[in-house]
């Protein structure tokens, strides 16, 4: 990054941690502003045991074997061979941290970020020539994935860690002659797109990081920027020791009625698959999931 943009990004993080630590305060006086659900996750169906492989709607307990599904397989290659390209163009995406710190690229977290991305660019059928959104992935495989690929690529995203990603972004597009527009942006505004502007919508791990007033407000303007017959792929991810003010921990599969007034019933649009999610987790560990919603076409 060109040293004004570093300048830029140390001054923005400043402001944005103490303004953290400021809501961190005024939550410790008097609470916090969403409904938190507290105790144990249920597992919901029953923790199954075998990979119920027909369901799209899921948790990634099966990670090694769904890898090696027809159609999974065909899209983690295809992702892999964009990062060895990008690599050896000395060009660079982020980690599943969300950062280019290589302490941050284990082989554990890649693992599951491959199987979220493929999991949901197989799912959703995505494919050349179609217009997507993506939310909150400026700088990873996945977005320079849907623009190899031959997509339209539009990326809202805020650069929380200030490492580069929205510059990294513009520089990648630019030099691979992809067609990628990113948007330094908060979610919290509207998403500034007229309506059915986009065939897909992805957004991979970011929900969970938002308040509930904020991704009540995204998922309706993710409905209303999608195309009748448009598919969204989301994920999210669960890590008991987080902060709830970082994490809403209640998103997990085991609180269905909380996913649904949440995510799905603020947007208005439909389960795209099964509509019994499969929640192998104990309750204990770390959570990864994906589902899809679709916007019917009247």
């Amino acid at each position: 990054m060109p040293l004004y943009y570093r300048i830029f990004c140390a001054a923005r993080k400043l402001k944005r941690q103490t303004c953290v630590r400021i809501d961190e305060h005024r939550a410790k006086i008097s609470g916090p502003a969403d409904v938190v659900c507290d105790g144990e996750f249920a597992s919901f169906n029953g923790a199954a045991k075998v990979n119920p492989k027909d369901t799209v709607n899921k948790s990634a307990y099966w990670i090694e074997e769904d890898l090696s599904l027809p159609g999974i397989k065909d899209a983690a290659q295809k992702i892999e061979a964009v990062k060895v390209l990008l690599k050896a163009r000395g060009l660079r995406y982020t980690s599943p941290a969300g950062m280019f710190t290589p302490a941050t690229y284990t082989q554990d977290s890649e693992k599951r970020k491959l199987w979220e991305n493929a999991w949901v660019a197989a799912h959703s059928a995505v494919e050349a020539g179609d217009k997507v959104l993506d939310i909150g992935g400026a700088s990873t495989a996945f977005v320079f994935y849907l623009a190899s690929l031959g997509c339209t690529v539009k990326v809202i995203d805020n650069d929380w860690s200030c490492c580069g990603m929205i510059y990294n972004t513009k520089y990648v597009a630019r030099k691979m002659k992809w067609d990628i527009e990113v948007f330094d942006r908060d979610i919290s505004k509207p998403i500034p797109f007229p309506d059915n502007s986009f065939d897909r919508v992805f957004s991979i791990c970011t929900v969970e990081h938002l308040s509930s007033s904020v991704r009540r407000r995204m998922m309706r303007e993710v409905a209303r920027v999608l195309k009748p017959g448009g598919i969204v792929g989301l994920t999210i991810d669960y890590g008991p020791d987080r902060k709830v003010l970082i994490a809403d921990k209640g998103l997990r599969f085991g609180y269905r009625q909380k996913l649904f007034d949440e995510i799905i019933n603020p947007s208005g649009l439909s389960l795209y698959g099964n509509d019994d999610f499969v929640d192998a987790g104990t309750g204990k560990d770390g959570f990864l999931g994906a589902f899809f919603l679709n916007k019917p076409i009247k």
